[in-house]
C-alpha cells in the first residue's frame, strides 16, 4: 500500500531529538507508544527521524506489538514510516 503525503492521521517528528546515532531506539519506542495511545485502531501514524538505524528498530517493534508497518520512505537522510495502529487498541 503506498501512502500519500498528508493522509496520516497523526504525526511524531523525532528529527530534532538530541540522541547519539544509534541510540534513538530508547526514546523513540515510547514515544511511540504515547503517540499510539492518543489514536483510535485503524489509524495511520507518520514517524519522522533521522537515525537510519530506527528503520529496523520501528519494523521490528511494529511486528511484536501488532501494528502494521505500510511504508517506508527516506530521503536526504529523512526516513519516514507509516504504521497503521492495531484495530481494537
Amino acid at each position: 500500500m503506498s501512502v500519500e503525503r498528508g493522509t496520516s492521521d497523526a504525526v511524531l517528528d523525532m528529527t530534532q531529538t538530541p540522541a547519539a546515532q544509534g541510540a534513538m531506539c530508547a526514546l523513540l519506542t515510547p514515544a511511540i507508544k504515547a503517540k499510539l495511545r492518543e489514536m483510535t485502531g485503524g489509524q495511520i501514524l507518520e514517524i519522522r527521524v533521522n537515525d537510519p538505524t530506527a528503520r529496523q528498530d520501528i519494523e521490528s517493534w511494529c511486528r511484536l506489538a501488532g501494528h502494521q508497518v505500510i511504508a517506508i520512505t527516506e530521503v536526504q537522510g529523512l526516513l519516514r514510516v507509516y504504521l497503521r495502529k492495531k484495530p481494537g487498541s
